[in-house]
């Protein structure tokens, strides 16, 4: 009886510190973050800008070989691209280089990371003369950053906001030298 009784306590006993493991467990669950490198966002801009772009109809545009950087102090990614640019107005193609800088909001509906105002910093084309090369520089900073502003860059996983039962939202985001931090905190 009483090795009954000892074994009876010694359950109870460990019940009671497993549901506090438990419950503390569950109360300590805080913020997470996710980072996303510059790599990543390479990537996603090569698949998603791999398809030409048309400029009023008149152009077709090809960028390719994203180069990304983040700047922390300005909070901006500058992209530059390999640009192929061809039109009926040329009877050939030409190539040169693209670039852009924006800044980055995070999209709660789509949990998304989207390029937010952006802007043509410069566009050189290889073998155009002065004046043809400051009309595609007009053009471009006037159409481009229409055609790039809301582009989505990164989408926060699924199981990155969910945890066994907790359900995760974003909280806040930060645009470091390395890449980009997503503070996810749970639901309340």
């Amino acid at each position: 009886m009483i090795l009954s009784n000892t074994l009876h306590q010694v359950f109870k006993s460990s019940v009671i510190v497993c549901a506090c493991l438990i419950f503390s467990a569950c109360a300590g669950m805080g913020d997470k973050t996710v980072s996303v490198t510059e790599a990543q966002i390479q990537q996603k801009l090569n698949e998603r800008l791999s398809v030409p772009l048309s400029l009023l109809k008149i152009f077709d545009m090809n960028l390719s070989n994203a180069l990304v950087t983040f700047d922390e102090t300005t909070g901006r990614m500058h992209t530059s691209f390999d640009t192929h640019l061809g039109s009926q107005l040329f009877e050939e193609s030409h190539a040169g280089k693209l670039g852009i800088s924006g800044k980055l909001r995070f999209d709660v509906p789509s949990n998304s990371v989207v390029l937010d105002a952006p802007e043509i910093e410069n566009f050189q084309l290889d073998g155009l003369d002065s004046k043809q090369t400051e009309m595609m520089n007009a053009l471009a900073k006037q159409v481009g950053g229409q055609l790039l502003n809301g582009l989505t860059l990164y989408t926060v996983k699924p199981e990155d906001l969910k945890i066994g039962a907790t359900q995760y939202q974003p909280k806040d985001l930060s645009v470091t030298n390395q890449g980009l931090q997503i503070t996810l905190t749970p639901q309340r």
